[in-house]
């Protein structure tokens, strides 16, 4: 069971075998491709998820930042009705704040990127003991 509120995940497990898709109505943001806002939230409360995946456009230190309210209210009410939490953020994001403080990283249980971070934001996870997944990408085959 895939839960999204994302209009490109929609558009591309529909219909896919062995999925049971979950659209999340609400407030559709065509900057995020997204559903937001309160009746997204609201259908998030009466789920329950076995992991979310949450991405980030700002990581700073020990904290992750994203700079729309309405985004952040969304991906913090899948936190909160999930049972783990898996951050996925580019490496080129860490180093980076925005308006609004998201989580602290240590409420993320898996923490994945496509390349290492910068020296300074992977020696502050490491000393935090958080983990770090390093994702390698797949070539484009034509």
């Amino acid at each position: 069971t895939v839960i999204t509120n994302n209009a490109a995940v929609m558009d591309a497990l529909h219909g896919e075998a062995g999925i049971t898709l979950i659209a999340l109505g609400g407030v559709y943001s065509s900057k995020f491709n997204a559903y937001l806002g309160k009746v997204t939230e609201d259908a998030l409360a009466g789920l329950r998820a076995d992991i979310a995946f949450i991405s980030t456009p700002a990581v700073s230190g020990l904290d992750v930042f994203h700079m729309d309210e309405p985004v952040l209210r969304t991906k913090r009410a899948m936190m909160d009705h999930a049972a783990t939490r898996c951050l996925i953020v580019n490496h080129a994001r860490f180093g980076r704040t925005a308006l609004h403080r998201l989580a602290g990283l240590e409420e993320f249980g898996h923490i994945i990127t496509d390349a290492p971070p910068p020296a300074d934001s992977r020696a502050a996870l490491t000393e935090a003991g958080l983990p770090l997944t390093i994702a390698r990408t797949r070539q484009a085959t034509t």
